[in-house]
């Protein structure tokens, strides 16, 4: 992998609007938020922008007209591809201009493929990966194209559709196209094409050829119209049910926005009588605290006015009594020197203690009147305490009883029109199967079915040790994401899938399928680079980690594990030479903050970007 290519930035511009642009200029781009804000859609815009046939049109693209990717490469520079976003032909510009009106433009670039030349986004890809002019086998009977980078699109660009499959991941699901998309991995895994590959005698074998191919389309449409006629559905019915089934879903979504919206509201307002209770359960109790001291303080005064009151009286009884020998010194009463201080001046002591008795009453006056004040407030927040757990009773009985089981059946009825939905689309895909094998039919049965007629059948077959090589490089990814049930790990090439501890992958859960999915695309960059093999170098993911946020049921969830963690740390250490664009629900860890590039989507026009595109004002 000696020459790669990677995304700086994605851009809409129109006249009338605000320019979008969001930037990836480190290694390991994370895009996340919430739901409706874009996330999707810029995988899409990504495929788009490098050769995808059609943009699906969103009401936020209104007003938009043309879109652009700058696009480093370490064989040809920095450049940006401009393209209507109805399709068509790209404008082409020297370096990275985002969303300048006013850049010269160095020329024009086509659409279509073309086989070894780079005037088109396809072969301008190729040639800055060193896979130009290379060739794949399209059928058994040896016919071989030339390679396009839409045959390597799909095994980089991975969308929020393709990442749960049930089919292999390399691997469209088209029985015409499997024998390319078989090649193109072979290619992939071993810088080999099938250029030499010389085709069996198609002038001997023509009217038998196309016999074969006539004969095997309308096998095919028969099966497709029994599988319409055992279901018993007609198109134009189903059309209808979807449009009934959008609006419901748009209703339901209302109703689960509205719910939701008001058990937040009500749960906030929960939250804060929780915390009023609190603070006057800890107030009641400070005073509670603040009273049995108080108590201890008044005894002691007490105590103090009771040794006082007996010092005064015994000291009143002593200077008033009859006056005889001094019992200190024995000196007669008229030898005696009463007006004189000594240390035996009882009349001193006795005032004394009453002054202090006064002070101590003065304190014990305060000190009840505290008391009483602490005991009104101690009333006061007891009755108010009363109230407040009746408001708490009063919200949480209609959280419990109302709010919550009204949010549970609007979700419940959203997730039936979802199912449903879901269900109606792939019996339409049946009616756009049919239709496509029958332009096939009208176009002289294409020249991409597979040629199963005797001896000139070509098996397409990959390299066992190859096979085994590749194997370990993604069970390594999946040991060290911690993935449980890991164990050891195997390509089942008649499934062109992985078998992980004995069970193919596509027959897991949709969230591990999707986690196993990434580690196979992650698995064939890394294998590349390790062979110095002809890779893109980069790798776009949407919703690798649907198990941590949407499982099918417990065997599918990844929560309470460390793979998100240790997801994240394996990209960080071992993706710095290559790009990796996460698009993502949940947050990364805040530990890896500063070591990825961040782009939230909050959907709030108040705070942060509120998705891909800017919020437009609303007309009056």
């Amino acid at each position: 992998m000696d020459e790669t290519i990677q995304i700086r930035n994605i851009s809409f511009l129109g006249s009338r609007v605000a320019p979008a642009l969001i930037g990836f200029d480190q290694n390991l781009s994370v895009v996340c938020g919430a739901s409706d804000t874009g996330k999707s859609f810029l995988v899409e815009a990504i495929d788009f922008l490098l050769g995808g046939k059609e943009l699906r049109g969103i009401p936020e693209l209104a007003g938009y007209e043309k879109a652009r990717i700058a696009i480093e490469s370490s064989e040809k520079g920095l450049w940006t591809f401009e393209r209507s976003i109805e399709g068509g032909n790209y404008r082409i510009f020297k370096g990275d201009i985002e969303a300048a009106t006013d850049a010269e433009e160095n020329g024009t670039m086509k659409m279509k493929h073309a086989a070894g030349r780079e005037d088109n986004i396809s072969g301008w890809l190729l040639g800055a990966i060193d896979l130009l002019s290379k060739y794949v086998r399209k059928n058994a009977n040896g016919d071989c194209r030339s390679l396009s980078f839409r045959d390597i699109a799909r095994l980089i660009i991975v969308n929020e559709q393709e990442i749960i499959r049930q089919d292999s991941p390399f691997l469209t699901g088209q029985y015409v196209s499997k024998t390319a998309e078989k090649s193109t991995l072979k290619l992939m895994l071993t810088g080999s094409d099938d250029s030499a590959i010389v085709p069996a005698d198609t002038r001997k074998q023509s009217e038998a050829n196309y016999q074969a191919k006539a004969e095997l389309l309308e096998q095919w449409i028969a099966d497709v119209e029994d599988e319409i006629t055992e279901h018993g559905f007609g198109r134009e019915e189903l059309e209808d049910q979807l449009e009934k089934l959008e609006k419901s879903i748009s209703s339901s979504r209302e109703k689960l926005q509205l719910a939701q919206a008001q058990l937040n509201e009500m749960t906030t307002q929960r939250r804060e009588i929780v915390n009023n209770r609190e603070a006057i359960k800890d107030r009641i109790d400070d005073i509670a605290n603040m009273l049995e001291r108080f108590a201890l303080l008044k005894a002691q005064y007490v105590t103090d006015l009771r040794r006082l009151m007996a010092i005064e009286e015994s000291g009143s009884l002593f200077v008033h009594h009859e006056r005889v020998p001094c019992p200190l010194c024995g000196a007669l009463p008229e030898s005696q020197h009463s007006t004189e201080e000594c240390d035996g001046d009882v009349e001193s002591i006795v005032v004394a203690a009453a002054a202090e008795m006064e002070k101590i009453k003065r304190l014990a006056s305060d000190l009840d009147s505290t008391i009483t004040s602490l005991h009104d407030e101690s009333a006061r927040l007891s009755e108010a305490l009363i109230e407040i757990e009746n408001k708490f009773n009063g919200i949480d009985g209609k959280i419990k009883n109302a709010i919550a089981p009204e949010l549970s059946d609007v979700q419940s009825d959203y997730a039936v029109f979802v199912d449903t939905r879901s269900k109606v689309v792939s019996h339409l895909s049946v009616f756009t199967r049919l239709d496509k094998l029958r332009e096939q039919r009208e176009e002289l049965f294409g020249d991409e079915n597979e040629a199963e007629t005797g001896n000139h059948k070509i098996a397409a077959r990959l390299s066992t040790q190859v096979l085994h090589d590749f194997s370990k490089t993604v069970e390594r990814i999946l040991v060290a994401w911690d993935f449980p049930d890991t164990g050891s790990v195997y390509f089942d090439e008649t499934a062109m899938d992985f078998v992980i501890n004995g069970k193919l992958r596509g027959n897991r859960g949709k969230g591990l399928r999707a986690i196993t999915h990434a580690a196979a695309t992650l698995g064939l960059l890394e294998f590349c680079k390790e062979r110095s093999l002809p890779h893109p170098g980069f790798v776009v993911l949407d919703s690798p980690l649907l198990a941590y946020y949407k499982p099918e049921g417990e065997g599918d969830s990844l929560q309470g594990t460390t793979l998100k963690q240790k997801f994240y740390k394996y990209l960080i250490e071992e993706h710095s030479d290559s790009q990796v664009i996460i698009v993502e629900n949940e947050h990364p860890p805040e530990s890896f903050e500063g070591q990825l590039g961040l782009t939230v989507f909050t959907k709030n026009p108040q705070y942060g970007r509120f998705g891909l595109f800017p919020l437009k004002e609303r007309q009056e």
